[in-house]
């Protein structure tokens, strides 16, 4: 069966190119993909084997009438260990953290597209700013950390600028520039405390939670791509009221350049910056203004080996808040191996020198060394 361009678009975006097609009957097609992830670290003198973002996904399209396709979209994420560790590996892992369950919801929508009148999806899905944003989410241990994508600690579903909650999206393509609108219905969340005593100068017991009632929000994201050269521009807002700020706009915008595809043979460079208010939380659950950079490099060699490395910067901007709660800044620096072992197995190495200082007293992160893998399906 044929899928619309605009719909394999939306999918390569919340997926790798691995998935089997169950069934197939060029009018029907179901398709079952995802990955089992499992990672040994150390920080700070502590070992600890984490999961890997597993998920599992299953994908439904179905060719209609008038040059329409429609599909559906399921992904569970489920936790192959419980090591009963906190350690923070990457954004993607929050949500993993938080819920703590063995089985939890990623992605869950439907999608009616044309190749002439474009794609319109609702449900939970990857957001429109991530369009953007995602272009240097790709290391495995760490990162995506300064994109603004996985704000408070969370998939950034509440906010929608990561895996948004309820959105209701339309994408086009208009010689050749890609243009994204999202709509994301009012939301309420209660985000707990990630806490480490090693960063955090109040007690952890101390800490309350952070409760974020949104009003609608809605964003936008605009990406040109020519010959391997890409550059994109994205926008996300919403008002919301939460028990630390009270009432707020939370607002975010990117830009983010690219040359090449990481994992084919030869170079890869991406980076972005990004700028928002009230958009992001320090340890101890308060939201601030902040500056995010992100820079990726990947180089991929004959042998399927591809070196890694690059930074993930977050910077408070925010004169009030650093009056009463000191600079944030969040730095840290990232370098690894990944090596494609056949088709379906990813095994990967990476360490990460963390420079970070927060609040007065300039605490810091631990470094991270760590290997793993990952076996896609």
């Amino acid at each position: 069966m044929r899928i619309s361009a605009l719909s394999l678009s939306a999918c390569l975006i919340i997926s790798p190119a691995f998935a089997l097609d169950v069934y197939d009957d060029n009018v029907n097609l179901l398709s079952v993909g995802g990955h089992a992830g499992i990672g040994f670290a150390n920080t700070g003198g502590d070992n600890a084997l984490v999961d890997s973002s597993s998920r599992v996904r299953f994908h439904f399209a179905r060719q209609m009438r008038n040059g329409w396709q429609s599909e559906a979209l399921m992904e569970w994420g489920f936790n192959l260990v419980d090591s009963g560790t906190k350690l923070q590996t990457n954004g993607d892992s929050f949500q993993s953290i938080r819920e703590g369950d063995f089985l939890f919801s990623r992605q869950g929508f439907l999608a009616f597209s044309h190749e002439s009148y474009g794609r319109f999806s609702a449900g939970k899905q990857w957001s429109v700013y991530y369009d953007v944003a995602g272009i240097t989410d790709y290391f495995i241990f760490t990162g995506g950390l300064a994109s603004g994508t996985y704000n408070f600690d969370s998939d950034g579903g509440l906010s929608g600028t990561g895996r948004a909650d309820n959105a209701l999206q339309y994408r086009n393509s208009v010689a050749g520039l890609k243009i994204g609108l999202q709509y994301q219905a009012k939301g309420e969340g209660t985000i707990s405390v990630i806490c480490d005593p090693e960063t955090t100068v109040t007690p952890c017991d101390e800490l309350d939670a952070l409760s974020v009632d949104y009003d609608d929000s809605w964003g936008l994201s605009l990406v040109y791509p020519f010959y391997d050269f890409s550059i994109g521009v994205a926008y996300n807002r919403g008002d919301f009221e939460s028990s630390r700020a009270g009432k707020g706009k939370d607002e975010a915008w990117i830009v983010g350049f690219s040359y090449g595809e990481l994992y084919r043979p030869g170079a890869f460079l991406a980076l972005n910056y990004a700028d928002s208010e009230n958009h992001e939380i320090d340890h101890q659950n308060v939201p601030y203004d902040a500056n995010g950079y992100e820079l990726m490099f990947g180089y991929t060699f004959a042998g399927d080996a591809t070196l890694v490395a690059g930074l993930n910067r977050l910077e408070s901007s925010d004169s009030a808040y650093e009056e009463v709660n000191g600079d944030y800044l969040k730095n840290l620096y990232v370098i690894g191996v990944h090596y494609q072992w056949g088709s379906q197995l990813r095994v990967f190495a990476e360490i990460k020198i963390d420079d970070s200082e927060f609040g007065f007293e300039k605490t810091s992160e631990e470094n991270l060394y760590g290997v793993g893998a990952r076996y896609f399906f």
